[in-house]
């Protein structure tokens, strides 16, 4: 039995997008950093004074007291994340809480409340906090 070939030439795969190369890019940033034995923390999302928490993704920061400060360094890309996963957010976008938990932990283990942190510009402390919102940057979100 002969393979069918189709109707007309195989078609090229498309080029990825610049979103999709920048989340690839973020992605290996990210195993370098658990590979350096840096722990990695679950992202979750709820609507302001809700029991529900909402995964919306994973975040490696060199020490646990930055997480905070990381995922509001990444804001817009865990809302479009969050966006994707639950839509209904999205009318809520401006009542939502973030959350976080050791990657591995009970699941019975409390999530966190992410504080926004005053980000501290033109200091050692707050171009280092850029520094980690830099290299996590298009981690959260549809992989293509």
């Amino acid at each position: 039995m002969s393979n069918p070939q189709g109707f007309g030439p195989p078609k090229a795969k498309p080029k990825a997008s610049k979103r999709s190369q920048e989340r690839d890019a973020a992605a290996k940033r990210m195993d370098k950093m658990k590979a350096q034995g840096m722990p990695e923390f679950e992202v979750y999302m709820r609507i302001k004074d809700k029991p529900n928490w909402i995964p919306v993704g994973a975040i490696t920061v060199p020490r646990s007291n930055l997480v905070s400060r990381a995922i509001y360094a990444n804001e817009q890309s865990l809302l479009e994340a969050a966006f994707r996963m639950a839509p209904p957010l999205k009318k809520h976008q401006d009542n939502l809480d973030y959350g976080y938990r050791l990657k591995g932990a009970k699941k019975d283990e409390e999530i966190e409340l992410a504080k926004k942190p005053g980000l501290l510009k033109g200091s050692a402390v707050g171009d280092a906090i850029a520094q980690i919102g830099k290299s996590v940057t298009g981690l959260f979100g549809k992989k293509s």
